[in-house]
């Protein structure tokens, strides 16, 4: 919690090469194959959400690489089904952003959606929902969440196949449903709570959300992109098909020595949205989809790493100014960026503060959050591109 951030440490790549964050256990300890620590969404100016489990249950932490600050925030209901549901949002032309989570267990019988979103990082009010754009209605377990063009998109990639995206600064924001392109033979792949659909992936990639999904026999790997980042006026334009086969046979996939297997859906360029990574094994591959040549493979290091899908991995753009000096010890100087509350002095405090809020019974207490503390600020904190399209940035 500190400046010299004791509790964490980064490894930062190049990419395509991953950077993790290694965490101490009073910040999240890995409890099984479902209660595992995870960034659960990137920020434009370099924070990060981290969602972990401690004594306390889970637990949302705002992380700052640069500065080494963090600051930790108690869901509203003690993260009861609120896994990937969880987004971090920035105002638009502000420096205030917003944590929020969709609260959709409901949805399935009333088409009920509700917000729970921090109005300090402290603090957290519930807000209903215009659900009136939600045709169709099902349980959806959520697989993430991506903030673009001041909206927050609810991705589900298994059950309910579909987006709903709202503007959670509003006060009874609509959330509109854009359900997901309809495939022939999708290929099922078994679930696992870290790897979630192995052959689907949602991202940004040049100022659009794109979707690509492996189907068919033989296998395809098509693309989609999402017409407008408003939500009332997107629909999908299908831009590609290409088959795998056509990929295997090409001499630069050959020359990489990796086996003729379907990959897992890793990522999308950032950038260059005809550039997609893979996983197969202890590999990560580019392939320009459009050419079908295989542009970057390389070795995960033998890292000890779970079975990775593109929920899993973000593409995290480095924010304007900063150098690998922020990244190697305490710094003086201040990167142009976020600013918030750090209004702890450890981890041990936050959760000793978090722990008596939640053994009281008021709950006029609990909605009070975290928030009896003396406040003390501290302050925190694009992507350049190649000719060729390289990755120039990190990959977490």
């Amino acid at each position: 919690m500190s400046k010299e951030f004791p509790n964490a440490s980064f490894t930062f790549n190049e990419a395509p090469l991953l950077s993790h964050l290694t965490l101490a256990s009073n910040v999240a300890t890995p409890a099984g194959n479902v209660d595992y620590p995870y960034i659960a969404a990137t920020d434009d100016f370099g924070l990060l959400l981290l969602c972990g489990y401690t004594f306390v249950g889970l637990t949302y932490y705002i992380c700052d690489p640069y500065f080494r600050g963090t600051l930790g925030i108690l869901p509203p209901d003690g993260g009861f089904n609120c896994r990937h549901s969880v987004g971090l949002i920035r105002r638009r032309r502000g420096s205030w952003f917003m944590v929020a989570q969709l609260n959709t267990g409901l949805f399935s019988t009333e088409g009920r959606v509700t917000l729970s979103c921090t109005i300090d990082l402290c603090r957290w009010v519930k807000k209903e929902t215009d659900c009136s754009h939600i045709k169709v209605k099902k349980r959806c377990c959520w697989d993430g969440v991506l903030s673009h063009e001041g909206f927050l998109w609810w991705f589900d990639l298994s059950c309910s196949s579909c987006i709903l995206a709202c503007n959670p600064f509003k006060h009874r924001p609509p959330v509109y449903q854009i359900m997901f392109p309809q495939v022939d033979h999708p290929l099922l792949s078994e679930w696992f709570p870290v790897q979630g659909d192995k052959y689907r992936c949602l991202k940004v990639s040049k100022g659009r959300l794109q979707y690509v999904q492996i189907h068919g026999d033989p296998p395809v790997v098509s693309m989609w992109t999402l017409s407008s980042n408003n939500p009332p006026d997107a629909g999908w334009d299908h831009k590609l098909d290409v088959h795998l086969t056509d990929i295997w046979s090409h001499h630069t996939y050959k020359s990489s020595m990796l086996p003729d297997i379907v990959p897992t859906v890793a990522l999308v360029h950032p950038m260059n949205a005809h550039k997609v990574y893979f996983f197969l094994g202890q590999h990560i591959f580019c392939v320009n989809l459009k050419t079908k040549r295989v542009r970057q493979c390389l070795e995960l290091n033998n890292q000890e790493l779970p079975a990775l899908s593109s929920p899993m991995v973000h593409s995290w753009n480095l924010p304007a100014g900063a150098t690998k000096i922020h990244f190697s010890g305490p710094d003086e100087s201040r990167v142009p960026g976020a600013h918030f509350l750090a209004q702890y002095d450890s981890v041990d405090g936050f959760l000793e503060k978090a722990l008596a809020v939640l053994s009281r019974s008021s709950l006029e207490y609990f909605a009070m959050g975290l928030d009896v503390l003396e406040e003390d600020e501290d302050h925190s904190v694009t992507m350049d591109e190649s000719d060729d399209g390289d990755l120039r940035d990190r990959v977490t």
